[in-house]
């Protein structure tokens, strides 16, 4: 919260108050009666940054100035600076590009607790799998509650911990490169501020350091939502990209690494996708069928054989073919030929439900 107030002796007056951010833009104009019985009277106005995202990421000088009929009568400054309670440091290796591609990431943290300590922390890992983590630099390991749904990450850091402790989390990606023939890939990457470490209020300066496959060549990097990349490539055979940049409050950014890997050239992603699939409905349709000596796709099959007979006969028995001398019930013959078409269906319906889960289990 910022106070500003004045003094003086006055009847009755109109007053303005200018609140102007670091760009030289008025942020706040606000026009205030007042009155004083017995002069001289006090007089405060204040300006709210707590919850004031719009202001309190507008980090310089400021300037307040009180007006009286247009005329500036006194003028203040302050400094708005950013609270920083982490610093992060993110390491991705890609080692393949095709299809499924191998991306592993590491992230560490160094906190700044403003309240002395943290005995845990958050962050947000949708696309992330096999998740550890472990306390630099001792190796020690800590704990890590994970959420399927909401891809939230909890590390349990062992006790309260103080401003400069570190700690490393390890991951998987299982999203995030993607590519066409001709080796040619994207490696994208997205945080907010709110979203990945559910801090609205505070910076946090990270650093990326992007290590991709042999022989790989840069095609472009570029930012995302006007994130601003200084960005340089070194290495051999292995090019690594590195650049610093700060997650201001309530920001969402992101980068691409837009690159092409001569390793990958004759792979196909369409067909690998097509060959993971393949492969999980194989195994659906291999899948027993408890008490029977039948598997589901067989069941299927046989079913919808067996309905296409019986509805070919009981059309075939009809009087319009002159086959009424028959001693064959045609509706019994058409409820059992439409209880087969409902076993095939259901058997059907049954495999894609499983198909869902399967896929990605064997694309992993």
């Amino acid at each position: 919260m910022v106070y500003a107030y004045f003094t003086a002796a006055l009847t009755t007056a109109n007053v303005t108050w200018l609140w102007i951010d670091p760009s030289g833009q008025v942020f706040l104009n606000r026009t205030q009666e007042l009155r004083c019985g017995i002069s001289p009277c006090n007089y405060i106005f204040y300006f709210p940054l707590k919850g004031n995202i719009r202001a309190a990421t507008k980090f310089g000088l400021w300037t307040v100035t009180l007006q009286a009929g247009g005329v500036d009568i006194y003028s203040d400054y302050f400094t708005v600076i950013p609270v920083i309670l982490q610093d992060t440091y993110w390491n991705f290796e890609v080692t393949r590009s095709a299809w499924p591609p191998r991306v592993h990431g590491q992230l560490m943290v160094t906190i700044h607790p403003s309240n002395g300590t943290w005995s845990s922390y958050v962050v947000t890992l949708p696309f992330a799998a096999n998740i550890t983590a472990h306390e630099y630099p001792s190796n020690r390991t800590l704990d890590v509650v994970t959420s399927n749904k909401t891809g939230e990450v909890v590390v349990n850091l062992g006790g309260a911990r103080s401003n400069g402790y570190r700690f490393v989390l390890s991951f998987d990606l299982v999203y995030g490169v993607s590519g066409s023939p001709g080796g040619v890939y994207v490696f994208n990457w997205r945080e907010s501020a709110w979203g990945t470490f559910d801090d609205g209020y505070h910076s946090v300066p990270g650093s990326f350091n992007i290590t991709l496959p042999p022989g790989a060549t840069i095609l472009d990097i570029t930012g995302i939502n006007a994130m601003t990349l200084n960005a340089s490539v070194t290495g051999s055979p292995r090019p690594v990209v590195q650049f610093r940049t700060t997650l201001s409050a309530d920001q969402s950014v992101g980068w691409v690494v837009l690159y092409h890997d001569p390793t990958a050239e004759n792979s196909n992603p369409n067909s690998e996708t097509n060959t993971v699939v393949g492969g999980g409905l194989n195994s659906v349709w291999a899948q027993s069928i408890p008490f029977l000596p039948l598997t589901l796709g067989s069941l299927s099959s046989w079913a919808a054989v067996m309905s296409v007979f019986l509805l070919t006969g009981s059309e075939l028995l009809a009087p319009a073919y002159g086959r009424t001398g028959v001693l064959v019930n045609r509706r019994r013959l058409r409820i059992a030929a439409l209880i087969l078409v409902s076993i095939f269906i259901g058997a059907t319906v049954y495999a894609i439900i499983l198909l869902q889960s399967v896929a990605p289990q064997v694309a992993h």
